[in-house]
């Protein structure tokens, strides 16, 4: 092999997934430096796209390296990266050898254990082209059980429509073609090269070759085949490949440069990529290959407080997350009997949104309405209230202004939020595989609290920016459009992120991963492709009124339109309480009110009915980030629908309603501490209220505190195990 002088390199990258120990990586740098006869920079970088590891010598060269194989194969790779030519073979070796262009790479015991990390289940799947003999088929299952450190079942399908001999499925993110003719190939290949370095003539060779194909049969080996292609047109953030006609639906390619893409478009003789990094170093005729896995991204109590891009890596300058776990970012939903009825409340502290579509944990709530009007604010305010309920929450930014996403994480890091909230941002001036990708990323991440059992709350803002992308990359990649110019799997696309939240059954941990998708309607259209597609995957909708907004109502929540499927099985015995007179009063207020209108002349109960909608409605407002507390919110509501404050003047409603807190909070702190439990409002509650409620309207009027309350909350529920008891 003839050797080529070496160009000089003082920094060497490795791209890991994880952080290498110091002393790993410093046996390499001098073991590298050795080899080269000169000290060399050893530097690290964290990339959770990359498998195993990849060795960055310069702009060209590149090696993906095991980074648990032996010191002498890296340094022999890394020798070969430098400087060796290819070796001129004969004409016979040529021949056989590029019968397929398609490399094959060993699965060592290494290899078999790094793909069989994540697989869920015991059971692969082995298709084939023939029926595979059940010994072949035996031995596999011992290497893959082997491998993984418990028994593996390996189910054989027929499937004669695969180019390939055979596909094992290890899961539902892994797949390795296996084929023996590229095995065969290569062996008849090294034993050219063989005998044509000992000397034997053309002849020989040929009837030896001759002799051995005619008494020998291929054998099905464990060998990956590591399928490539070269890439046809590239632009606008897609690639357009052939060559790679076994490469799987979301699976990661990788490009000669190193770049990523995922296989998002299967057509009969190429493949549509959309690109997770920047396009100017892909060219036409560039070589492209597969990896056999589809996108991972880190999870875990490493992303708490982090401001990470949809890839999972941290833009907030805050440096690596150190991460031990990834997670695929497309994941089947779990089934009917994996779950369990919503049953649990999540609190949004917005009194409108507990009292009259209450959320509960595992649902999907959408909230709708047009630009500008409050949909933001109403998902940051329910991530506010979740700071003592142990809920984490991951707040997903597509497509959205920079700007717009810093006062967001300025909000959640002024109120103490941010600490247990996670942000994932897909900036409008990215590919568009980042804004396509980000939501799928935000729900693995969620995910993996949902099935350590803990509670999860996650945000897509919004999904009308990310039916667009997908609209732009489909329409790049000319699939046929639909409704809307939309493509006619937009529904699907929605569907199968929204469906993934769930409430776990106890079996499985009983954990939960709430959804609130945003949604934007123009002029109020709810009627759109997109709305009504978002409203049927839902449990319900937060609709959201332009007029309403207009009358500065805080939020500005449609009470018509709004619903919630989950309804009082997700709502405490005590709101349940002042919540259903709630609704039945703003419904005749606003059936009044279109009525007096006309100048009618009304009596004295519809006028009662007019003064008591008005003020519930006007405490139904609330200001911006500044969510309450449930039983604050109770203690609130309870005045309005039992007409304690009909006699206020309606300008005075907003300031009472801070002096009752003040108040309560400082004067009967055990009637708040009661109402926290949630318990049903019997009527020694209910008198303890009314009680408070009247004190906090003495002081408010004449401006002086009483000197002793009217009545002891002590008395009327007795000790605190009492009151817990009520």
């Amino acid at each position: 092999m003839k050797r080529v002088t070496a160009q000089p390199h003082d920094t060497v990258v490795v791209r890991t997934q994880a952080k290498l120990d110091a002393d790993v990586l410093e046996l390499l740098r001098s073991r590298l430096a050795d080899l080269l006869g000169r000290e060399i920079v050893l530097e690290q970088a964290l990339d959770p796209r990359v498998a195993g590891a990849v060795m960055v010598i310069d702009d060209r060269r590149q090696l993906t390296l095991d980074l648990t194989a032996p010191l002498r194969d890296l340094e022999r790779r890394f020798a070969t990266a430098l400087g060796a030519e290819a070796v001129e073979r004969g004409d016979a070796a040529h021949i056989i050898a590029e019968a397929d262009t398609r490399a094959s790479m060993e699965l060592t015991d290494t290899n078999l254990k790094r793909a069989m990390d994540g697989m869920r289940g015991t059971r692969a799947t082995l298709r084939a082209r023939i029926p595979i003999e059940p010994a072949v088929v035996e031995r596999l299952a011992e290497r893959l059980s082997s491998a993984a450190g418990r028994d593996i079942e390996v189910e054989t399908r027929v499937d004669p429509r695969l180019d390939a001999s055979a596909v094992l499925f290890l899961g539902e993110d892994r797949r390795i073609v296996l084929d023996a003719r590229f095995a065969w190939l290569r062996d008849v290949a090294n034993e050219i090269e063989r005998r044509r370095q000992a000397g034997y003539s053309t002849e020989d060779t040929y009837e030896h070759l001759r002799t051995v194909i005619e008494t020998t049969e291929p054998e099905l080996r464990l060998e990956e085949v590591v399928e490539s292609g070269h890439v046809l047109e590239v632009g606008d953030g897609i690639a357009v490949v052939s060559g790679m006609g076994t490469v799987g639906s979301q699976e990661v390619v990788e490009f000669e440069n190193g770049a990523y893409g995922i296989a998002f478009s299967l057509m009969a003789d190429k493949v549509g990529c959309i690109l997770l990094g920047p396009e100017d170093d892909i060219r036409e005729g560039s070589g492209v290959k597969r990896t056999g896995h589809v996108l991972k991204v880190p999870v875990g109590p490493g992303l708490k407080g982090r401001i990470v891009d949809a890839l999972g890596r941290p833009i907030d300058g805050r440096g690596p997350i150190a991460a031990d776990v990834y997670r695929p970012v497309e994941r089947k939903a779990p089934g009917v009997v994996d779950r369990q009825p919503v049953n649990q409340p999540l609190h949004t502290g917005l009194k409108v949104i507990d009292a009259l579509v209450p959320l509960g944990r595992g649902q999907r709530e959408l909230i709708i309405g047009d630009r500008t009007i409050g949909k933001t604010t109403i998902a940051i305010d329910t991530i506010l209230s979740q700071r003592s309920t142990g809920v984490q929450c991951v707040y997903t930014s597509i497509g959205q202004k920079a700007s717009s996403v810093a006062r967001v994480v300025h909000t959640l890091e002024e109120h103490g939020a941010l600490e247990y909230t996670t942000v994932v941002v897909a900036l409008p001036n990215e590919q568009p595989a980042f804004r396509h990708e980000a939501p799928y990323t935000a729900c693995a991440i969620g995910e993996y609290v949902m099935d350590g059992g803990g509670d999860a709350l996650v945000i897509y803002d919004d999904l009308s920016k990310h039916a667009v992308t997908y609209r732009e990359m489909s329409a790049l990649l000319k699939r046929p459009i639909g409704r809307e110019a939309y493509p006619g799997d937009i529904f699907y696309v929605h569907s199968r992120l929204l469906e993934r939240a769930a409430r776990m059954s106890d079996e499985l941990g009983g954990g939960s991963l709430t959804a609130l998708p945003i949604v934007e309607t123009l002029a109020g259209d709810i009627s759109a492709f997109i709305p009504t597609n978002v409203i049927s995957i839902c449990d319900g909708q937060i609709m959201l009124d332009t007029a309403a907004f207009n009358e500065s109502i805080r939020p500005p929540m449609d009470v018509g339109l709004s619903v919630s499927r989950v309804g009082g099985a997700a709502q405490n015995a005590s709101m349940k309480s002042v919540a259903g007179r709630l609704r039945i009063d703003l419904a005749q207020y606003q059936e009044m009110a279109q009525f007096v209108k006309f100048g009618a002349e009304v009596d004295q109960a519809t006028l009662d009915q007019l003064t008591r909608g008005e003020r519930c409605r006007e405490l139904l407002k609330q200001g911006i980030n500044r969510p309450l507390p449930e039983a604050h919110e109770v203690l609130v509501l309870y005045a309005g629908v039992n007409g304690l404050l009909d006699d206020l003047p309606l300008t005075e409603i907003g300031r009472f309603e801070a002096h009752l807190i003040e108040y309560v909070v400082r004067a009967q702190p055990g009637l708040l501490s009661t109402l926290e439990t949630g318990v049903r409002l019997e009527s020694a509650v209910e008198t303890a209220m009314r009680s408070a409620i009247a004190e906090a309207r003495g002081s408010f009027v004449t401006g002086v505190e009483p000197t002793e309350p009217l009545l002891d909350v002590g008395e009327v529920f007795g000790s605190d195990e009492e009151a817990e008891d009520a």
